[in-house]
């Protein structure tokens, strides 16, 4: 995927209509270190039904043991305004989410429930709502999943954002303590922090930036355990792409990417524990247009 400094670099000058980023999206790691390293051995076939007027299907079969493969089938589509998205896997699990957006300028709700294999639908759990609601440059969410509230907003300044998230719990009255998060657009960079809770011993930091057409790089820190990452990505050329990365436990990973047609590409992951050699996961996955 294109790094988000690439994509700042690459987006046109703001126009009115621009508004803030979720505080999910905008404290979300970079691309180059948590996109591309999957190392499950994946079949995935995009389709699209005239159902409905257009309905698309992706059915995913995913090789989980040497003995076992599972399954899953996504569908997608809309109707007066309303997008359903429903999930099926093979242990009849069904999750299904709808949303509308614009029921008032810049408010977009959604209901999510989850209904598991062989469970009655009288047992069901009661289904999450959420919200967003967009006013220029403010974004503020919210969702309740039983007694359970979280809630955030983003103030965007342009270059600068920064954002605030907190939760309660209506059944014991609690209230979660608050994370806080700025992040700054440079030219091809980018610069981020949380601070989760009010002690000041939880600190995320993350920086991307694109060097050049074709090489991205990235790196982490949490003070939390002294945890880092770092990262790059690299374009061979016009139909695949190779990126790697390795954290302070000592995980190597690295990603392989090609476009074999322009309806399937291959792509190829790796994990290995430098500090055990023999430790190693690789997996190889095909996705169909």
């Amino acid at each position: 995927c294109l790094s988000t400094a690439a994509a700042a670099a690459a987006a046109p000058a703001k126009l009115s209509s621009h508004h803030a980023a979720t505080f999910a999206k905008m404290t979300e790691g970079p691309c180059v270190l948590k996109d591309g390293y999957s190392t499950a051995s994946t079949l995935e076939i995009n389709t699209k039904s005239d159902l409905n007027g257009g309905t698309a299907l992706k059915s995913i079969f995913t090789r989980a043991a040497a003995d076992k493969t599972t399954s899953t089938l996504k569908a997608t589509t809309s109707s007066h305004g309303v997008s359903v998205e429903a999930d099926l896997n093979g242990q009849g699990d069904i999750k299904a989410k709808a949303s509308m957006a614009d029921l008032m300028p810049g408010l977009k709700l959604a209901v999510t429930g989850h209904l598991n294999g062989g469970q009655k639908a009288k047992d069901m759990a009661a289904p999450s709502i959420s919200a967003e609601y967009a006013n220029g440059d403010v974004m503020a969410t919210a969702t309740v999943e039983g007694s359970h509230l979280s809630a955030a907003a983003v103030y965007d300044l342009g270059d600068v954002s920064v954002g605030v998230k907190s939760a309660y719990d209506s059944s014991d009255g609690s209230l979660a303590d608050p994370s806080f998060a700025a992040k700054y657009k440079g030219a091809g960079f980018n610069i981020g922090a949380m601070l989760k809770g009010l002690k000041g011993d939880d600190i995320a930091a993350t920086y991307d930036q694109k060097v050049n057409d074709d090489l991205s790089v990235a790196g982490s820190f949490c003070s939390a355990g002294n945890k880092f990452a770092l990262g790059a990505a690299y374009k061979v050329d016009a139909g695949s792409a190779v990126r790697a990365k390795l954290d302070s436990d000592g995980m190597l990973n690295v990603g392989y990417k090609r476009s074999v047609t322009s309806g399937a590409e291959l792509a190829a992951g790796l994990e290995m524990d430098t500090n055990n050699l023999d430790s190693r996961k690789v997996g190889i996955s095909m996705k169909l247009h």
